[in-house]
């Protein structure tokens, strides 16, 4: 009993080292690659303000990413970092252009994650408008639209003589306004995205705060 406890005490010691020694070296190849674009001049600055503003979770996604791009090609991140490097110049010049290129690509795909999530919601309403989200949506962006008047108004001739215009004329004043004036239109819609999306966090965070009032709550009684 006692040689299967110091047996699991030394494996656990040693999976403790190696995840430190990992983290160690995860931190000192950031350390280097910042330090390796600030010496770029020619780089965008705005490619090495978003790496150094990294937090330590996002700095290790990036890294794997990088090392993963430099592993598809048979090489390694760390070469950049080595001076042996300098004595093969077309490798060298090969590795910084693509790690540049790469890491900027990344940043690129980030800046444009809102037009992202503004297409796929796009779409979904073009997939299915009667859906309870989309149509949701859909009498947003008819109001927001209208407002702007991107979208003419549907007259009471046109409703056949109802208050409000029928579910079928709202996803047709929509859809155009996509197919004519597709600008104005994916603007609203990724204005009115965000809109729910802070909605959503201040919901969560309402819901966090009176749930850690209960438990306090609960603690005193």
């Amino acid at each position: 009993m006692l040689i299967l406890l110091f047996i699991l005490s030394l494996v656990l010691i040693i999976v403790v080292w190696q995840r430190r020694n990992e983290r160690k070296q995860r931190r000192l190849v950031l350390r280097q690659l910042r330090g390796w674009l600030g010496a770029q001049g020619t780089i965008d600055p705005t490619l090495q303000r978003w790496v150094n503003s990294l937090s330590i979770r996002e700095a290790d996604v990036l890294l794997d990413l990088l090392t993963g791009y430099c592993t598809s090609l048979n090489w390694e991140l760390a070469w950049l970092f080595t001076p042996q490097l300098q004595k093969v110049p077309l490798l060298k010049q090969a590795i910084e252009e693509s790690v540049i290129a790469y890491a900027r690509s990344i940043l690129t795909s980030l800046q444009l994650m809102e037009d992202v999530f503004a297409y796929n919601a796009y779409i979904g309403l073009l997939q299915k408008p009667t859906g309870r989200n989309q149509f949701a949506l859909i009498q947003k962006l008819y109001q927001a639209l209208g407002e702007q008047s991107v979208i003419k108004p549907i007259t009471k001739k046109q409703t056949w003589f109802r208050r409000q215009p029928t579910r079928k004329q709202k996803i047709a004043a929509v859809v155009d306004a996509f197919e004519n004036k597709p600008m104005p239109a994916m603007t609203t819609l990724k204005a009115l995205l965000v809109m729910e999306a802070v909605a959503d966090v201040q919901e969560m965070a309402s819901m966090a705060f009176r749930a850690a009032q209960a438990t306090a709550v609960n603690a005193v009684t």
